[in-house]
Order: C-alpha cells, then structure tokens, then sequence
C-alpha cells in the first residue's frame, strides 16, 4: 500500500472512532436486549478518545520527524499549522453549545452565579485550558475537553521532539514500554488509594481524583508519547528500505485486543479503560495500518470512509448542538423523531459535520495558516500606512 493510502486507512480509522464516541453517548438506553459484549463494547465507547490521542502522536511523527527523530518544520509552522487544523470548527462549536449552556447554567444556579460561572468556564474553554479545571473540563461543550488536552500535546510536541533526536534507537522498545507503564501509574494508583473514598467506580462516578485522572493533560501525555514514539519507529523502518510486509496481521490482533477489551465490560477496571491501558492494542492497529492493513487497510481507505474520517473532528465537537437541534425537532412532533436519539444525532450530525468540513473548516485552514504566516516567518506585518485626504 502507498503511503497516501496507509493515511486514507489512518483517516478512515477516525471515522470508526468518533462514531464509538457517539454511540457511547447516545445509544446506550437503546441496547437493552443486544447482547451483553455488544452492549459493553459500545459502553466503552469513552476509550476511543485515548485511541484518538494515541492516533495523533503517530501521525505528527509520521508527518513532522525525520528518521533522525528532527522536525521537518519549525515550531512556529507546526503550531500555526495545529491552531489552524483545530480552532476554526472548535469555535463553531463553542458558538453553537452556547444556547443550551447558558440556559442550563442559568435554571441550576440562577443568574448572578451563572454569569461568574459562564464567564470562568467559557473564557476556560476560549483559550483551550477547561482540561486543566477537571470541574470545568465538560462544561462547556463536553468533548471540547479532549481538544484541550490536544492543544497540551501540541505544545510540547517541538520539544518532545529534540529529546527523540537525543534517544538511540535501539532504546525504541523500552521507550515505549516505559510510556505505557508511565500512563499506567496514575489509574493503578487510584484503584489502589481509593483517594475519592468508596463506592463504584464507573463511567458515572465523579469524585475530583478520577476528574483529575481523566481530564488532566499531563495524565494523558503518555499515551501520546507512546504514539509518537511508535510513529518515529515507523518513520524509520519506512527510511531504512520500505515497509517489509502488510501489516494485516498486527492490524486484525490490534482490532481483536481493542474489542475484546471493550466487550470485557466492568472486568476491566474503568480508570485503566479511560487511561493508556489500549494504547499497545491501539498502536498495534495503527503500526499495521500504516504498513497496508491487509482487508481491514483496504476497508478504512475506501473513498466514503476517508471523506467520513475527514469530518469525524466536526462530528466529535457538534455532537451537544446536534443533540440540542434533534430535541427541538422532537418537541415539535415532526414524525421522523421519533426513532431513537442515536439515529436522529447521526442522521444530522453527519450530514452536517461534512458541510462543516467542506465549508467552514477546510477554506478557514487556509485562511488562518495564511493569517498567522507572518508569524510564523518571523516578519511583522507591516503598519497599514495612513490614508492622505485627496491621494
């Protein structure tokens, strides 16, 4: 498979991500008579997030890093380049959750709390730091969090790169071992301290130590790390003479590994399912993907599937507007509402998170990389001159 192809398959692999996230979101009251492993696969629908951070260290290393480990572009070209990647449908998105957020910030607290709180939490989630507040990480367009865990990322990634270029390569595979561990800590920690006192710890609990463990970005920095490590291996291995077999194999055991975690259920313990425990299993499928994939490659790099994985950013933040809009439809009694919730959020927000794509955040990538270009070479703008009455 060639390189282009291996990305479509990475792209498509968003896609069937961001679908699980929604499926967790939404379809959970609909499964009561499925199967238990079906119902619990896709109740672990909150670790696709994880997978999508381990996904984005293995991309930027693929797309940033030579096989020396350097940056192919300068810091400032590489964050101009994240910011214009991510802000643009980020803010739409802000835009549009602020109806429902402000009207429910309002009914639970009243006006005078409400505007301290709405004025904190959005000016938090303005400038990407909600993560860092773990009480404020879902306020304000819940999946917002896990941007600004990204943008975290993003920030150190120009370092985290001079300290690759240092790293011999043949400490590779402790390397990522020791993120894996690394990511590890702070979840077995927890189930062994108990710092939120008892009771069950689930997808419902939210004692402050498990929002810290989930939300903060340090927390999460390691299973980027392992995803960078694993992409400069890549890198390498693609460098030192092509990619030596298809891939199928470490794609399908990655996928297996993936699912058989999810269809566990509570036998897996929850902090450790939230936190870096799938990020081998999901480097497993990326390493075999990248390498072709076999028929799952084949399968995620379909043309429908990639120009899906390129809209699944859209989907991910407009699912609470989207959720909004399928409500007020519902309250009106237009007939087709009345299919599940998990259907009427697909059936808008998918249509909708391609027009946002094609509309709003692929023509203002350009703009904002063109806008923030003066910066990024270093050379001011020069002052608009003044405008001489008669000239």
């Amino acid at each position: 498979m060639s390189g282009s192809r291996a990305l479509d398959a990475l792209t498509g692999l968003r896609f069937v991500a961001a679908l699980h996230v929604v499926l967790f979101h939404f379809a959970g009251a609909g499964l009561d008579l499925v199967p238990a492993p079906l119902r619990n696969l896709v109740g672990a629908g909150y670790a696709a997030v994880g997978v999508f951070f381990v996904l984005s260290g293995f991309v930027l290393a693929w797309n940033y890093l030579d096989a020396d480990g350097h940056m192919e572009a300068s810091p400032r070209a590489f964050w101009a380049a994240r910011v214009a990647r991510l802000y643009p449908v980020y803010v739409l998105a802000f835009l549009l959750s602020a109806p429902a957020t402000i009207a429910g910030s309002v009914m639970t607290n009243g006006w005078e709390v409400a505007a301290a709180k709405l004025a904190v939490g959005g000016a938090l989630a303005l400038v990407l730091l909600q993560a860092w507040v773990p009480r404020l990480a879902l306020y304000w367009n819940p999946p917002g969090w896990s941007v600004a865990v990204e943008a975290c990322f993003y920030g150190l990634f120009p370092r985290l790169a001079k300290g690759l270029s240092r790293l011999k390569p043949s400490w590779l595979p402790v390397a990522l071992g020791g993120a894996w561990v690394l990511g590890l800590l702070p979840p077995l920690l927890y189930l062994a301290l108990s710092p939120d006192g008892p009771g069950p710890v689930d997808v419902h609990a939210s004692g402050p130590w498990l929002m810290a463990l989930k939300f903060n970005p340090l927390a999460r920095l390691p299973e980027f790390l392992f995803g960078v490590l694993l992409g400069w291996c890549f890198v390498r291995e693609r460098a030192a003479g092509g990619v030596k077999s298809s891939g199928a194999v470490l794609a399908a055991l990655g996928t297996a590994l993936l699912v058989a975690a999810g269809a566990a259920g509570a036998r897996v313990p929850y902090p450790l399912m939230h936190n870096a425990l799938l990020a081998p299993a999901s480097g497993l499928l990326m390493y075999g993907l990248a390498r072709g994939g076999g028929a799952l490659g084949w399968l995620l790099s379909r043309p429908l599937l990639v120009e899906l994985g390129g809209a699944s950013y859209a989907l991910y933040l407009l699912q609470s507007p989207v959720l909004a809009a399928v409500r007020g439809l519902k309250s009106w009694g237009a007939p087709w509402t009345e299919v599940p919730t998990v259907v009427g959020v697909l059936l808008l927000g998918v249509p909708a998170s391609l027009c946002v794509h094609r509309f709003v955040e692929s023509p203002l990538r350009s703009r904002v990389r063109a806008a923030l270009a003066p910066w990024v070479d270093g050379t001011p703008r020069e002052p608009a001159k003044p405008v001489v009455p008669g000239t």
